[in-house]
């Protein structure tokens, strides 16, 4: 496969369906990148649905508004936690002919969810390179040590769940 694969994780819609920050320039950032292949592929993964449109799917609207065109698009509406986002699209890239071990994939979140998502991407043999959104998170010293603290058990229990199902 030719395409550069671009796996974009989800983050958290508004009660109203419409994006969050975070989830927007977690778009941006793939835009970004994708800018620079020459076949990107974006697979986008999120499900947690607010007024019956699921995180992929407004990721996907971004995409095509920004000028991506929808053929370039791939959408994982099951996934509720990352864990899941992983092995679904997984799952999925093996589907498309991808090869773990064979194949980089461009994994895109804000920067303290990065090392739990491109971990646990390796644990099920894929290689990754980590691309940051810009976030409140990463901008802020008291919320970036908040959010990076969390991930430490969540990368613990989620290493678990890879390795022993």
């Amino acid at each position: 496969m030719n395409a550069q694969t671009i796996l974009v994780f989800g983050a958290a819609l508004n009660a109203d369906g419409t994006p969050k920050r975070a989830l927007v320039m977690r778009i941006y950032a793939a835009i970004a990148y994708g800018k620079l292949c020459v076949s990107p592929l974006y697979i986008v993964t999120g499900g947690n649905p607010q007024k019956e449109v699921t995180e992929a799917e407004v990721m996907k609207q971004l995409l095509i508004e920004n000028g991506v065109l929808e053929e370039q698009i791939i959408c994982e509406t099951q996934a509720t936690k990352t864990i899941q986002s992983v092995v679904l699209c997984s799952a999925l890239l093996k589907k498309l002919g991808f090869i773990p071990k064979q194949t980089r994939l461009v994994v895109v979140s804000n920067a303290y969810h990065l090392p739990r998502c491109c971990w646990l991407l390796f644990l099920l043999g894929w290689r990754t390179r980590a691309v940051a959104a810009l976030g409140n998170a990463s901008r802020h010293f008291y919320k970036c040590w908040n959010w990076r603290l969390r991930e430490i058990p969540a990368i613990v229990w989620n290493s678990f769940g890879i390795l022993f199902n």
